[in-house]
């Protein structure tokens, strides 16, 4: 009877470590991947592969590993910068920063033939074949991936700001007059302000240091300027300051929402997958008891 203990209990106790292995894998995040989900938040989640990787997160993971960080042109230079500072290293020549934009179907000019729809990473076309499709704006990430596709060239982006739900950048309103630093401004501000230190972190567009000097509590009951020697318009200043802000903010929640719209999809085609193998599968089974 002992001499078949190894043979029943060294398997088991395998099985055991290699569960116990498994569930540390699944609780225990790693460094590597703890920075790659930094570096993905950092991309705009166009899923696009302009960058050479099929989406945000395979280019993120290759980031980490030391690819280039200047791969990623809807990004542009602030995400060049981003992806600098957090990984430590430079990228080189600085990308442009091209504004946003939106593909449009001409739908007089299409022909139904879903090459489109297929190219979408996050399913912003709808349509059947042979008849014609349409991008829904709010799904669109501008990845100009359906555009190679399309056989008649019925597809064109435009910039995104032509849609009344997209952000676009504030006229800037930062005032050349200098500040004096003479501190008139404190005593009037309603809110306990210094008006003139959150003027100073507003133009230089330090948005984190605007909100810690209250940004966000100013009332722009206009005060401020009224006793200004210099005549800054100080609440214009922060006015801009406040819509920036919102701009960052609903770019980062477009990106979170697509980066959804992407992963839901690939989940999708997975399953679709699966599926389709199953079907193959008992086909073959079918076959086998027919003959």
């Amino acid at each position: 009877m002992t001499e078949w203990l190894p043979v029943v209990v060294l398997p088991a106790l395998m099985l055991v470590a290699a569960l116990l292995l498994r569930i540390a894998q699944r609780r225990l995040r790693t460094d590597e991947t703890v920075l790659v989900d930094a570096v993905d938040a950092l991309l705009p989640q166009t899923q696009c592969a302009q960058c050479g990787y099929p989406g945000c997160r395979p280019y993120a993971e290759a980031a980490v590993a030391g690819a280039p960080l200047d791969l990623c042109p809807p990004g542009g230079a602030p995400t060049q910068a981003a992806l600098e500072k957090v990984l430590g290293r430079s990228a080189g020549d600085r990308l442009p920063t091209p504004g946003p934009v939106r593909a449009v179907i001409d739908e007089s000019q299409c022909i139904g033939c879903f090459l489109c729809i297929e190219a979408c990473p996050v399913d912003a076309i709808v349509g059947a074949p042979q008849y014609l499709h349409t991008v829904l704006e709010d799904r669109c990430t501008g990845c100009e991936l359906c555009l190679d596709p399309c056989p008649v060239d019925c597809i064109s982006l435009v910039p995104a700001s032509e849609y009344a739900n997209t952000p676009s950048e504030p006229a800037s309103l930062i005032a050349d007059e200098p500040c004096i630093r003479c501190g008139r401004c404190q005593p009037v501000c309603p809110e306990a302000l210094h008006p003139d230190v959150l003027w100073w972190t507003s133009r230089a567009r330090q948005p984190d240091a605007a909100v810690d000097q209250g940004l966000k509590d100013c009332i722009e009951c206009g005060l401020c300027n009224q006793v200004c020697p210099s005549g800054i318009d100080l609440v214009g200043v922060f006015t801009d300051a406040k819509a920036r802000l919102q701009i960052e903010a609903d770019l980062q929640h477009e990106a979170e929402r697509s980066r959804a719209l992407y992963e839901e999809r690939q989940q999708r085609l997975a399953r679709q997958a699966v599926l389709a193998s199953e079907r193959r599968a008992a086909r073959l089974r079918a076959g086998k008891r027919q003959w």
